[in-house]
């Protein structure tokens, strides 16, 4: 039997810990975070119109795994790659303020590292997704559920701490050598940081579903009241505030764990040793 040591922070801690960094961001960062909102509704209603005008099908389901594998879904992707880097400043001083000493201010060098990370690991996961589409057939089944569950969704979720050692600064000699620190981090740790991002992402992103729920089952509503709500300015106003909502609960988490997989590994000794 072995004993441990040195006690770390338990999952309650992490949690507590990245929600009272969500409201701190979210009060001291509104001024930032109303500009990445507004820039996030202007993309929202810009893209309806750029797909009426492409002649695109936008599918009944918003899902990305619908979107990604239908005719014209290089317009839609382009959509969530640039939505995406819209948000990224959000995520960026977020966890600046959490792990910077110099506080969550945009530098320049830091905000084109992340935001070139971000398009790496976005393009990767929506790149995925568009050829697990082709690959839909009896004979690449296989191939297909591998680009769409390994490439698509756990190869760029295993990447996440990328993120908060960009914005820390965290030197790195080489690309492959971020990427092989970033997996490092899971290590003895993929439990538990998965458990701190669904309780802290996974309320905020219920959160977002929300508005057009409550829509939706009004008495009298109609079938596609929720969509419709969803497309309306308001539903669009709603849905781009509480998106960076959730991309500060994500960041925040994220800069939690990562600070947890700094400290040093508790020692364990045999007892009776």
């Amino acid at each position: 039997m072995e004993q441990e040591s040195v006690k770390r922070p338990g999952i309650f801690d992490l949690v507590t810990g990245a929600w009272r960094s969500i409201a701190g961001a979210l009060i001291g960062l509104l001024p930032l975070f109303a500009v990445v909102a507004a820039a996030l509704f202007g993309l929202n209603y810009i893209f309806p119109l750029l797909e009426q005008k492409l002649r695109a099908i936008r599918p009944a389901s918003d899902s990305i795994f619908v979107l990604m594998v239908v005719p014209g879904a290089w317009i839609f992707g382009l959509e969530k790659l640039a939505l995406g880097l819209v948000a990224a400043p959000a995520a960026l001083v977020t966890q600046r303020r959490i792990l910077a000493d110099d506080g969550p201010h945009l530098a320049p060098g830091p905000l084109l590292r992340f935001w070139l990370w971000a398009a790496a690991v976005l393009s990767l996961s929506l790149g995925a997704l568009y050829l697990s589409g082709l690959a839909a057939t009896p004979d690449l089944e296989l191939v297909a559920l591998v680009l769409k569950w390994g490439i698509a969704l756990l190869l760029p979720f295993l990447l996440l701490p990328i993120f908060p050692a960009v914005a820390a600064g965290e030197p790195a000699t080489s690309l492959v050598a971020r990427m092989d620190r970033a997996l490092e981090r899971w290590d003895g740790n993929f439990f538990r940081f998965s458990i701190v991002l669904l309780l802290t992402a996974g309320p905020a992103l219920l959160l977002q579903r929300v508005p057009a729920a409550i829509v939706q089952r009004r008495p009298g509503a109609a079938a596609d009241a929720g969509q419709t709500f969803d497309a309306s300015l308001l539903g669009m106003a709603i849905h781009a505030a509480l998106t960076v909502v959730v991309v500060v609960a994500g960041a925040a988490a994220l800069a939690w764990c990562y600070n947890f997989s700094k400290l040093p590994k508790p020692k364990t000794k045999a007892l009776g040793t």
